[in-house]
């Protein structure tokens, strides 16, 4: 399928199935099939892309960083740098989903690194300081989350006020950098400010989070009436809110000062929420929060004897926590290096599909197509290493009346041959190209005036002595090319390749024009002057 199709099928897909997360990954996992069938590199890289993000949607922790590294690596080998922000930028959530925040601090470092001087980029800065405040919350640096939150909150209110749901975010995040800090009043402080934003959401799960950070303030404060109000407003959303992930800590917050207030009955309904979200995905993490808390939720109520046991399985399940920790470092390592392995065959066979489509498929040589980007590389080292930059151009003598006399078969056997005599010559410095029909050129890099037309001399003598017959030609009633060639000083002049191609093709011409069958050459005199002569053995 062509690569447009396919893009405009990923977007419509990411359209219809936005919420629907597990259909979305079925159709984007449809698509990374198609895409890897045909090569189509970007479009792999940007599949990758959105799978990352679907997994994060899905509360999938795990399969983030598998895809986001993989669509980092393609990105970085092209100018898209608003996808690779954005890969940059699920990177980094990926590893700080395994705790790693190192890594994930490098990986938002990268984001910002790309998105700096774009005039519009797609992914905001205070989106990413936002993620980069995270980790340093993560690692007990509240001064710092706070600097940044404070940041993120204040450009937002200034520059995108109507963004209500991200000014809701980074109050939410910044309260809660302050409660951590034992500064519950700046904290409800921040709440206050950013309340007007949440009202303006709906049914949004922002809003529960909103409510949860409420509870776990007022808790704070030692008001037990509007603590239980919100988190009973909280526990109204359970239907809204898809992924406990961003909740889980707030939960067991409310859960504990519950517990300490002798509300145990409340703090069992954020309990039995967290063991079943913790049983749900297995995951060992949320295993240890759920039991956490009702551990603590039985010794409040005097079950000595269920509180022991969960003590004993919460003991058992930091140590499994350890292992795999280490075991998570291990596997990114190795996800790590398979998608790096995959982005290596994957561009192999995309330059291989790429030369492919580059060669003439009746001779071998480079075509016309890529004559332009092969011999630009060669005009720029000209230059740069103050080279000689040759050209050579020859065709059939009387190509049409061999055509005419033995057929078009016969005509291209005669074209293969001579684009072997000339791949025979094709070295780092000298490549040939079809350039149409009977039509060839050369580009010599490098080499004095007298070995580009000793090149020219070798391929004209060669096919000349071939054995091809071709009665209509005069010139020994045998197949023949005329050569034209010129070799010119690259140092601060302004030739260009096109140029070349013009005094090869004179050159050329001059040769058909006094009997075929031999090389003329391009010769540069003092003002601006040139001529044309005949090469010699």
């Amino acid at each position: 399928m062509e690569r447009s199709k396919i893009d405009d099928r990923i977007e419509q897909i990411m359209k219809d199935h936005r919420r629907d997360y597990p259909r979305l990954e079925r159709e984007l996992k449809k698509c990374l099939k198609e895409a890897e069938k045909d090569g189509e590199i970007m479009l792999i890289g940007k599949i990758s892309l959105y799978l990352s993000m679907c997994y994060f949607e899905m509360g999938d922790r795990v399969r983030i960083l598998s895809h986001a590294f993989k669509a980092v690596g393609i990105f970085e080998n092209s100018d898209d740098m608003t996808l690779l922000a954005r890969s940059y930028n699920l990177l980094g959530i990926g590893y700080g989903a395994q705790e790693n925040y190192q890594l994930a601090l490098a990986s938002y470092n990268k984001a910002l690194d790309t998105i700096r001087g774009q005039r519009k980029p797609v992914l905001r800065k205070e989106m990413i300081l936002n993620n980069i405040a995270d980790c340093y919350y993560q690692m007990g640096e509240y001064q710092k989350s706070i600097h940044l939150m404070k940041g993120c909150l204040s450009t937002c209110q200034k520059k995108n006020p109507d963004n209500h749901a991200s000014i809701s975010v980074y109050g939410l995040n910044l309260s809660d950098c302050y409660e951590s800090l034992g500064e519950i009043q700046q904290a409800k402080e921040i709440l206050d400010c950013v309340e007007p934003d949440v009202k303006t959401l709906g049914e949004d799960s922002l809003v529960y989070g909103y409510y949860a950070r409420r509870s776990v303030i007022h808790y704070r404060l030692g008001d037990l009436e509007k603590g239980a109000e919100y988190a009973d407003l909280t526990l109204s959303g359970m239907n809204i809110i898809h992924d406990l992930y961003e909740f889980h800590r707030d939960f067991e917050r409310i859960a504990s000062l519950e517990v300490q207030a002798n509300d145990c009955d409340r703090a069992q309904k954020f309990a039995d929420i967290l063991s079943e979200y913790a049983n749900s995905n297995g995951h060992t993490f949320e295993l240890i929060i759920a039991k956490r808390v009702q551990a603590s939720i039985f010794d409040a109520r005097g079950d000595r004897a269920n509180a022991l046991e969960l003590y004993k399985e919460l003991n058992d399940l930091y140590e499994k926590r350890v292992q795999e920790q280490n075991a998570m470092q291990y596997e990114s390592q190795k996800n790590a290096e398979a998608a790096s392995r995959e982005i290596a065959k994957l561009m192999k066979k995309i330059r291989i599909s790429e030369e492919k489509a580059e060669r003439d498929p009746l001779t071998g040589l480079m075509n016309r197509s890529a004559l332009v980007s092969i011999t630009n590389e060669f005009v720029q080292s000209a230059k740069e290493h103050n080279k000689k930059l040759g050209g050579i151009f020859l065709d059939i003598d009387y190509f049409k009346e061999y055509n005419d006399t033995y057929g078009h078969a016969a005509g291209d056997e005669a074209i293969k041959y001579i684009a072997s005599v000339c791949l025979g010559e094709e070295t780092s410095s000298i490549r040939f190209f079809r350039y149409g029909g009977d039509e060839y050129f050369g580009v010599i890099l490098g080499h004095k005036d007298e070995d580009v037309e000793k090149l020219a001399l070798r391929i004209s003598e060669t096919v000349h002595s071939s054995g091809y017959q071709h009665i209509k030609n005069p010139n020994g009633q045998r197949l023949t090319v005329s050569i034209g060639v010129v070799n010119v000083d690259m140092k601060d002049s302004d030739y260009t390749i096109l140029d070349i191609i013009k005094y090869a093709d004179k050159a050329l011409y001059h040769a058909k024009d006094r009997g075929k069958d031999v090389v003329f050459a391009y010769h540069a005199l003092a003002n601006s002057e040139h001529e044309y002569r005949r090469v010699r053995t």
